[in-house]
């Protein structure tokens, strides 16, 4: 297996910035649209990803997500900075970086619908420069590994939505790659289709050792993935770390307590509002959410006697969603959010 360095580091991203600069005076005549300053897809991005590691790339529309992928394969050139995979220069060496690189696009709009799976992956290895024999063997080999072997030779148009994803997954396989890129790959599939084709791609990243940058807008899968994850924001980095870290430092969980009657609760509603809480009642379910610097135990102690009148009490964690609209609401980027 290649490696990059003395590490097993596959990407390697140092401050890589995609400027885009105002469009002349006498183009604007033309120009559909144009800007009248300079816009940041990208503003120093550094990342780093190892073989068998999946890193997730989170952030809202126009977040430099795109651009990123889009540097990283050789379709666009960066401002500044440096991309290189498995030490290939992504500026001045993109065709070999699209040989080690597999991409697995968002929408089903680039596979052959009146073709099979077959004739779909034939057509690729062939743009791809693959011999013969190569995509003899290669072939029938990934279409196993995404468990489309009784698929093969039907037309994709006939295929499921998760189908035609793993035919998409498949594609990006065909040439081995070292690396993946994953643009939403399960944005078009159903939520169970969605788990098969997220553990598969957990399996192929642990068995071959692959290093793996995948956007997603469905955090529920990013969590299940068990990954790094990089939040961007305007082409910046806002958090770069495991999601655990993220909890670590951002975590605000709920706290949930059913009481005996109502008139309990809202005794309880009164003390905690005094101790600087903000709760929410619910019948005799009262509801707040917690500080950094507070714990169960010690909301508990401030009931004083109140306490015993609680009849069941839980601690909810904070859904992803809100922990990530917390990060970027922060306004700064979080303490030790850097690449490795």
């Amino acid at each position: 297996m290649a490696v990059y360095g003395n590490n097993r580091d596959v990407i390697v991203l140092q401050g890589l910035t995609k400027r885009y600069d105002p469009t002349p005076t006498w183009m604007r005549v033309f120009a559909r649209s144009h800007i009248t300053e300079p816009v940041f897809a990208l503003n120093g991005v550094d990342l780093v990803v190892r073989a068998g590691e999946i890193c997730a790339i989170v952030g809202p529309n126009g977040a430099g997500k795109t651009s990123l992928f889009r540097i990283i394969v050789g379709l666009t050139t960066a401002t500044s900075g440096s991309g290189h995979v498995l030490g290939l220069d992504v500026a001045t060496e993109s065709e070999r970086v699209r040989q080690v690189v597999g991409w697995m696009p968002s929408e089903d709009r680039s596979l052959l619908m009146r073709a099979t799976c077959r004739e779909n992956l034939l057509l690729h290895g062939r743009l791809q420069g693959m011999r013969k024999h190569e995509m003899a063997q290669r072939i029938p080999h990934v279409l196993e590994q995404v468990n489309l072997i009784p698929q093969a030779d039907a037309v994709v148009a006939s295929l499921s939505a998760g189908m035609k994803a793993r035919l998409r997954l498949a594609r990006a396989l065909l040439p081995g790659p070292r690396a993946l890129i994953l643009d939403e790959p399960t944005g078009a599939v159903d939520p169970i289709a969605a788990h098969g084709l997220l553990t598969l791609i957990m399996d192929l990243v642990a068995q071959e050792q692959l290093a793996v940058l995948i956007s997603s807008h469905r955090l529920e899968e990013i969590e299940a993935l068990q990954s790094q994850a990089l939040l961007m924001e305007k082409g910046r980095v806002r958090y770069h770390g495991d999601l655990g870290t993220l909890r670590e430092q951002y975590e605000r969980p709920e706290l949930e307590m059913v009481l005996v009657d109502e008139q309990i609760a809202n005794w309880v509603m009164t003390t905690l509002t005094g101790s600087g809480l903000n709760p929410v009642l619910d019948g005799i379910t009262v509801r707040c959410r917690l500080t950094g610097k507070d714990s169960v135990g010690e909301v508990l102690a401030a009931l004083g006697p109140y306490a015993s009148h609680v009849q069941h009490v839980r601690e909810i964690p904070m859904p992803l969603r809100d922990l990530i609209a917390h990060v970027y609401q922060s306004g700064s980027d979080l303490a030790g959010s850097s690449a490795r």
